[in-house]
């Protein structure tokens, strides 16, 4: 950990891995920054949220989930984003939720669609909301994500499918309807 020494004591500063950013599209280099996430990070999750009560302007929040920890002060550095902007997750299932403020009645309700996840991210994501979604859901999002994935290789594309299906709710229902599975995937891949 890195260590700050300020006049009255040596602080350790601390490294996390999971952060949430605020970002307004206002700002000059709103667009670079977003691309740059885009194309340095393979984990992040964000929506655009209208003004609200606390914020009185349109609105990104960001989940930012990094394989190896670091600072809040090294990754305003990286982003060129004042780290006032930058915090610390400290629950990122709930972080997830919050993006659509799935558990603020009081807030504005936004649609899980509207919220732009990068692929490596989205099980974590889609994880945090298990218990919102029914068997018949499951089974729709797993055969979507063979139709996106239908130039894979059957192989390649159930390797990707366990990965993406990794959550409990998925499991259970992956597992019941696994040889069904196996024979759309094999059935899509014959169609192209």
């Amino acid at each position: 950990m890195k260590k700050v020494t300020t006049e009255s004591e040596e602080i350790i500063e601390k490294r996390y891995r999971h952060f949430m950013i605020l970002l307004y599209p206002e700002w000059d280099n709103f667009n670079d920054i977003l691309q740059d996430i885009k194309g340095s990070f393979k984990n992040y999750a964000y929506i655009k949220h209208f003004a609200e009560e606390e914020e009185k302007k349109e609105h990104v929040h960001l989940i930012l989930s990094l394989d190896n920890p670091r600072t809040i002060e090294s990754l305003s550095k990286r982003l060129e984003i004042d780290k006032r902007f930058i915090r610390n997750i400290k629950s990122l299932r709930g972080s997830c939720r919050y993006l659509v403020h799935i558990d603020s009645e009081e807030k504005y309700q936004y649609d899980l669609s509207q919220v732009i996840v990068s692929k490596s991210f989205k099980s974590t994501y889609f994880k945090s909301f298990d218990d919102l979604l029914s068997d018949d859901e499951i089974l729709d999002n797993i055969y979507t994500f063979i139709d996106d994935h239908k130039d894979f290789q059957n192989i390649e594309i159930e390797l990707m499918l366990t990965k993406f299906v990794c959550a409990n709710a998925y499991e259970r229902v992956f597992k019941r309807y696994y040889n069904t599975i196996v024979k759309y995937i094999n059935y899509v891949s014959h169609e192209t």
